[in-house]
């Protein structure tokens, strides 16, 4: 890889004949190299895994030389994988002072990542505990950074109840919750709604009046 990383992970510059990489996990990774076309052959090839991103994961890309040699997974950060040839993938650790100089311009024009907030109720009620108005204020916090947010709100429920009660408190839920962006000044048209029911739980647990179940996630992108 040369200088021409864009992404999360730095993509492959030029692709040696014979190469192929797979994406396994794509939210933290931009780098597309197996559906790019095959190109003149550079000299020395390479994917580097970039800095962890807040939430700390990091993705993964399977390196696989298809002229006969073992498959390198890299996972981690601050890891180059040399593609030497066709037959072999060679890794080492890159220090982050080098990796910050040569793609801190590109990692700097990166879209910010989504932001979360979550907001929890009263037990079968659309009725938001009191600290939700410290979570409205972020979400408001964080529009405010961006040059064209959007906002999806999406309710859940705890396991009391029927589904059809469920579907329909969970959404009645994420509506009082876009009411109150939009008290906050945010612009309707940003806002979309969505009720989950029961069916994503936040905790998984025997206990059907679980409270952090009972919750609205914010997220902001």
């Amino acid at each position: 890889m040369t200088n021409n990383a864009t992404g999360r992970i730095a993509r492959c510059n030029r692709i040696q004949r014979g190469t192929f990489i797979t994406v396994l996990v794509g939210l933290m990774l931009l780098g597309a190299c197996a559906q790019q076309p095959t190109r003149a052959f550079g000299p020395g090839v390479s994917v580097v895994v970039l800095p962890k991103p807040p939430d700390g994961h990091v993705g993964a890309v399977v390196v696989h030389p298809l002229g006969g040699g073992k498959a390198v997974l890299v996972d981690k950060p601050y890891i180059e994988a040399n593609l030497r040839n066709s037959k072999s993938v060679q890794t080492s650790p890159i220090d982050k002072s080098s990796v910050d100089q040569k793609f801190g311009k590109t990692l700097a024009a990166l879209p910010a990542q989504p932001a979360s907030f979550l907001v929890y109720f009263v037990e079968g009620t659309d009725e938001l505990k009191p600290d939700a108005k410290r979570a409205i204020e972020g979400v408001a916090a964080e529009v405010a950074k961006r040059p064209a947010p959007e906002i999806a709100v999406i309710g859940h429920t705890d396991f009391v109840g029927t589904d059809q009660y469920n579907d329909a408190l969970s959404l009645q839920r994420a509506v009082r919750v876009k009411d109150l962006l939009i008290q906050r000044g945010i612009p309707a048209k940003m806002i979309q709604t969505a009720g989950r029911g029961k069916r994503e739980p936040l905790v998984k647990t025997n206990d059907a009046v679980e409270p952090k179940n009972r919750r609205v996630e914010i997220i902001v992108r």
